[in-house]
């Protein structure tokens, strides 16, 4: 009785193991066969305002950068088969060339939503460091900083950031769903002028539809 117990038991193990198994493979023909295209992003338009540097002085050494910041970006979904649902998305804006950090996005609209197929959505993305205590800087990134927006000397300069996306999605293929975790990068140069009163800092547009890099 007892080794009849014992076969009945490997009987089920095999059986599941092969009912798993069948699942699987069924799930990688059907993500070979629907399998979706990478998302595709870009920069439709940023408006900087408020740049400003400030060297420390309280003896830390350093700087502190202040700006606002408002950024749209559009996410293409080329596959004609499947939607993508983004669960989350987080943002974060660098400068460009050394990556310091200038915090992360103060808002993020919409940050769950369902792209379907063959579709484009803007996401509205929205940086504030115009008060409180500002992002705090190295040294040398104050300066690099500080020198790009003054450019040339003549008060005009361009200031490059980029914008890093890091985002949760799934794609639905039947009742499956797959997650995954694309990094999206935009680099942008916004020309940069100075406003009517010295303390506004600078401003600028940048409307030209800088093309991102998606990697997953």
């Amino acid at each position: 009785m007892a080794g009849a117990g014992a076969g009945n038991g490997g009987t089920c193990c095999r059986c599941l193991c092969g009912f798993l198994v069948s699942i699987g493979v069924a799930v990688l023909i059907y993500w070979a066969t629907y399998q979706p295209h990478r998302i595709r992003a870009a920069v439709d338009f940023a408006e900087l305002s408020n740049l400003t540097v400030v060297e420390r002085n309280d003896g830390g050494g350093g700087g502190v950068v202040y700006y606002r910041l408002s950024i749209n970006v559009t996410l293409h979904n080329p596959s004609g088969r499947v939607g993508v649902y983004y669960d989350a998305i987080d943002a974060r804006l660098l400068l460009a060339g050394d990556g310091a950090s200038l915090g992360p996005a103060n808002a993020t609209s919409p940050e769950v939503f369902h792209q379907p197929r063959m579709s484009t959505a803007v996401v509205t993305i929205e940086f504030d460091r115009s008060g409180g205590g500002g992002v705090g800087v190295a040294g040398d990134v104050a300066a690099e900083l500080d020198k790009e927006i003054k450019g040339g000397g003549g008060g005009d300069g361009v200031v490059g950031f980029e914008l890093a996306l890091d985002a949760r999605v799934r794609y639905k293929l039947g009742f499956v769903p797959i997650r995954a975790r694309p990094k999206v990068r935009c680099p942008m140069r916004i020309p940069v002028k100075a406003g009517r009163h010295r303390r506004s800092g600078v401003g600028g547009v940048l409307s030209s539809g800088n093309r991102c890099t998606v990697k997953y």
